[in-house]
């Protein structure tokens, strides 16, 4: 099965990092042109002329953006203070589920060589101890 993934899915190629720093750019940079979409589609909404409901809610189109910033301040605290963390939660569970995680795996193995070593070094503490108290007498 494997065999036939690898000869579908193409290797990957050996690149400099321009193309991979300009879409990365491009993306971080995106969220500036949503901006100014949302504050076009902000006016569309308030200044429609099928449609009053707005203007009659808020007196002034100042406050129908001040009403739209604090829902979205809202959203972005709710966000903050729940979804983070648990989607942070949620996808480091998944990938240290059945072996999918190398890292993890690393980790788990420096761990257990770690303890090995603590035990060595107790032991060899020990022993010098001992040593020490024979040499006193």
């Amino acid at each position: 099965m494997s065999y036939i993934i690898n000869k579908i899915v193409p290797k990957q190629r050996k690149m400099s990092t321009k193309v991979g720093g300009i879409l990365i750019i491009v993306g971080e940079t995106m969220f500036l042109f949503s901006l100014l979409n949302f504050l076009m589609i902000t006016r569309l909404q308030y200044y429609s002329s099928g449609d009053s409901f707005m203007r009659t809610l808020f007196p002034h189109y100042l406050f129908f953006l001040a009403a739209l910033f604090i829902a979205a301040f809202i959203g972005m605290w709710l966000t903050y203070v729940y979804v983070f963390p648990s989607k942070q939660r949620f996808a480091q569970e998944q990938a240290i589920k059945d072996d999918r995680s190398p890292l993890f795996n690393k980790v788990l193995d420096i761990e257990s060589e770690i303890e090995e070593l603590k035990t060595a070094v107790i032991e060899l503490s020990k022993k010098m101890d001992r040593m020490a108290e024979k040499d006193k007498h």
